[in-house]
């Protein structure tokens, strides 16, 4: 897959993160719909389907493991990566185990989320 004009989806309560991630992937040419809700994240990908999704996984109402859970219930060639502050936690081992391919670790740089990107499309 080409690496460029990649449809992905930015799913973080914490806005300032949302929008950063979001930003940083459209310098590359990128088509990125942020969103700060998991239900609402659901809502959209019901109706479109992203080459990426990015989620966090500690938000209100629906965690990031049960929103994997439910895209990969609408779609098990989702490539989803999981978006977290505290690395080593259990919640890290449920998202994967629920699906995510990989996780990336707060606070990100520039090029751990291009090299996350390319991790990620590599998984079959």
């Amino acid at each position: 897959m080409n690496q460029k004009n990649l449809r992905i989806l930015v799913v973080d309560d914490e806005e300032v993160v949302a929008e950063v991630l979001g930003k940083l992937m459209e310098v590359d040419g990128h088509t990125v719909t942020v969103t700060l809700e998991a239900k609402k994240a659901l809502e959209i990908y019901q109706k479109e389907r992203f080459d990426v999704v990015f989620t966090d996984i500690s938000m209100p109402e629906m965690n990031g493991v049960d929103l994997t859970r439910r895209i990969l219930e609408l779609d098990n060639n989702a490539k989803i990566v999981a978006i977290t502050g505290h690395v080593g936690t259990q919640e890290v081992e449920k998202i994967l185990n629920a699906g995510a391919k990989t996780f990336l670790k707060k606070p990100f740089t520039k090029k751990e989320i291009d090299y996350k990107i390319e991790e990620v499309l590599r998984i079959d």
